[in-house]
């Protein structure tokens, strides 16, 4: 077997334990808080598409993003809450012809605050936006064009805003589309649009507790 094959090997099995850890972690926060105000919580679950003229679509494809929400205020016409959503992506170098082999995963953290709201000539539809804070995290496996394998951890955050809208297909089930605009801070890298203009769209189903 080949260094390649092995380093490939080793990163499939290292992205399937990130992706088995995020999940447990929703997954028990959920349980937790689904002994209080039951009505007040759901869950979701997406696929992450970037797109853009970024490093972020350029680098990565998005793999799965898991999220909860919790409605802690209610209106006539909307309805406060606060979400955190946890995405993972893998490192795609197709677009780079001739490059070194990389290999790699992101980690991306989202907290934020939202307005859901409501219509009532469509009280199936459910306009959102969001404001919060992004924080990525990235690990790379790299080898060079003399041939030496290395490693780099590194990390980039920044403000996210967030457009979504969720239709009810059930009591308790929903589609949803949002957009994730993160405006990074491109602290260990030139300041361009490039390194710090994110796009992700997401789409996905949840439930409503």
């Amino acid at each position: 077997m080949s260094v390649r094959a092995i380093v490939e090997n080793i990163l499939i099995s290292k992205f399937k334990l990130m992706l088995k850890n995020l999940f447990l972690i929703v997954m028990m926060m959920t349980c937790f808080l689904s002994f209080g105000q039951q009505s007040n919580f759901s869950i979701e679950a997406n696929f992450p598409y970037t797109f853009g003229d970024n490093f972020v679509d350029e680098g990565y494809n998005g793999a799965i993003d898991i999220g909860l929400k919790y409605k802690f205020a209610s209106y006539d016409i909307v309805d406060l809450g606060a979400s955190l959503n946890a995405g993972a992506f893998y490192r795609d170098d197709s677009r780079f012809d001739g490059a070194p082999d990389v290999n790699g995963t992101a980690i991306l953290f989202q907290p934020r605050v939202y307005a859901s709201f409501k219509i009532n000539g469509a009280p199936r539809f459910h306009p959102m936006v969001g404001l919060g804070y992004s924080f990525f995290a990235f690990h790379i496996e790299e080898k060079n064009f003399a041939g030496a394998n290395f490693q780099e951890n590194s990390s980039d955050d920044g403000i996210n805003l967030n457009l979504a809208v969720a239709y009810d297909i059930a009591a308790k089930w929903f589609l949803q589309l949002q957009y994730d605009y993160v405006r990074l801070n491109a602290r260990d890298v030139r300041k361009t649009s490039y390194n710090q203009n994110a796009n992700i769209l997401k789409a996905g189903i949840g439930y409503r507790f």
